[in-house]
C-alpha cells in the first residue's frame, strides 16, 4: 500500500522523539488502572461466588455431553473446544461452521497453551485481559500523540462490554486490540501492517470488517485503485477464503447463522419492554449511551465533518448497535460485546478530529462498568 497517499487520512502526527515524561507516567496510566480494576473485579468474583477458571468457560452439557434438552452454556465453551482440539471440535459445537469462521482467539489460545488442555481456561482469560489492557495502551498513546488527554482511552477500558466478554471467554476484545493496533499504524502511516492487523481483526469477529470498510470506501471515493486493492487483499480478502474452505469442510456457511437485522431502530431492544428487569438494565447500558452517540454523529454531519474514514467507520457501528435483534439484546453479554465496537469507533473519531467535546460525551462508557460489575458481583446481573 501506498505509505505517502495514506497521509490524505491521518491528521500530521510527529513520528519522532516522543515528549519527555515524568517517571511516574509510567506507573499512573489509563492502561495500568484497567487491569488493576479487572484483576479485582474477576478476584472478587471468584472470592465471593466461588468460581474456578473453567466456570469463565460456560460450559453446558447439551453440546459438551449431547444432552438436547440440558442447559446450554455460552459461547466461550466453543471457543474453548476448538482451542483445546481444532481439528475433531465440530462434535462439541452448536454450528460449527459458523464457530470455526472466528478462529484467531482458539488458534492463539491453543498455541499459547503447548498442549495442556488444563491451561486452556487460564489463557483465554489472560488474552482477553491483556487485549484489554494492550487495546486501552494503544488509545492512550494515539490520544498523546493529538495532544490529548491519554484518560479518555477509559472509555475502551472500561466498557461493560469489555467486561462481559472478558468473563464470558468471546472474542471481542482480542478482536478490538486488533483494530487498535490497525488504527494505531494508520495514524503511524504504516498502512500495509495496519491493513494486516485489520484483516486479522475480521478472522477473529467478523463485525470488525467495520473498519477497513471505511478506509476501503474513502479510497474508492479518492480513486485510489491501488490502495483500495491492497487494503482489500489484506484486511477483507483472507477472510473470504476462510469462509470458502470452511464451506467446503462442513458443507455449509455460517453466514446465516447470525440473527438477522432488525429495520426498525432500536426494535430489538423495545421487544423486551414488557421484561421490567431486562429493559430497565438496557435502557441504562445500552439506549441511553447509542442516543447520545447518534445525537453526536448527526450533530457533525450538520456542521459538515463527516466526509472522512472514521465518521464512515463510526455510523457503520452506530448502524450495527441500532439494527440489533432480539437476540442479540436477550442477554446483557451480547448486547454488550457487539457494541464494543461503537465505543472504539466514537473514540478514533474524537482523537482523530481532536474532538474534545465528543472525547468527554465518550465518557459515559465508563460509567457501565461499575454498574455491571456491581450487578454481577451482589446480583449475579447477566
Amino acid at each position: 500500500m501506498n505509505n505517502k497517499s495514506a497521509t490524505a487520512l491521518a491528521p500530521d502526527i510527529p513520528a519522532g522523539k516522543a515528549h519527555a515524561r515524568h517517571p511516574i507516567s509510567l506507573f499512573v496510566r489509563p492502561a495500568l488502572v484497567v487491569g488493576c480494576l479487572y484483576i479485582l473485579f474477576i478476584g472478587l468474583d471468584m472470592l465471593i461466588h466461588g468460581h474456578d477458571l473453567l466456570y469463565y468457560v460456560h460450559i453446558g452439557p447439551r453440546f459438551a455431553l449431547h444432552m438436547p434438552k440440558a442447559t446450554p452454556g455460552y459461547d466461550g465453551q466453543f471457543y474453548y473446544q476448538i482451542a483445546r482440539d481444532p481439528f475433531h471440535a465440530s462434535q462439541f459445537l452448536d454450528h460449527p461452521a459458523y464457530r470455526y469462521q472466528r478462529i484467531v482467539y482458539s488458534i492463539l489460545v491453543a498455541i499459547l497453551s503447548l498442549g495442556q488442555a488444563n491451561l486452556i481456561p487460564f489463557m483465554l482469560l489472560l488474552v482477553n485481559f491483556l487485549a484489554i489492557v494492550l487495546g486501552t495502551e494503544l488509545l492512550a498513546r494515539m490520544l498523546v500523540q493529538q495532544k490529548l488527554s491519554p484518560w479518555f482511552s477509559l472509555a475502551f477500558g472500561l466498557y461493560f462490554g469489555q467486561a462481559t466478554a472478558f468473563i464470558f471467554d468471546t472474542t471481542e476484545p482480542l478482536t478490538y486490540f486488533l483494530l487498535c493496533l490497525g488504527l494505531f499504524l494508520m495514524l503511524r502511516k504504516r498502512p500495509t501492517v495496519a491493513a494486516l492487523m485489520m484483516g486479522l481483526a475480521v478472522l477473529s469477529r467478523e463485525t470488525a470488517i467495520l473498519f477497513p470498510m471505511g478506509y476501503l470506501l474513502i479510497y474508492l471515493y479518492q480513486k485510489r485503485w491501488r490502495d483500495a486493492l491492497c487494503l482489500f487483499l489484506l484486511s477483507i480478502a483472507p477472510t473470504v477464503v476462510w469462509y470458502a474452505i470452511i464451506a467446503l469442510l462442513f458443507k455449509a456457511t455460517g453466514l446465516t447463522t447470525a440473527p438477522a437485522f432488525q429495520l426498525i431502530p432500536f426494535g430489538g431492544l423495545f421487544y423486551f419492554a414488557h421484561d421490567a428487569f431486562r429493559f430497565h438494565n438496557l435502557i441504562i447500558l445500552m439506549l441511553i449511551p447509542t442516543l447520545l452517540s447518534l445525537f453526536l454523529l448527526v450533530k457533525e454531519a450538520v456542521q459538515h465533518r463527516w466526509l472522512n474514514v472514521p465518521w464512515l467507520i463510526w455510523l457503520f457501528n452506530l448502524g450495527l448497535v441500532i439494527c440489533m435483534s432480539p437476540l442479540s439484546y436477550v442477554e446483557l453479554v451480547s448486547a454488550g460485546r457487539l457494541s464494543t465496537g461503537l465505543v472504539l469507533a466514537m473514540l478514533f473519531y474524537g482523537l482523530y478530529t481532536r474532538n474534545k467535546a465528543i472525547l468527554w460525551a465518550s465518557q459515559i462508557y465508563v460509567l457501565t462498568f461499575p454498574y455491571y460489575v456491581v450487578g454481577i458481583l451482589a446480583f449475579r446481573l447477566h
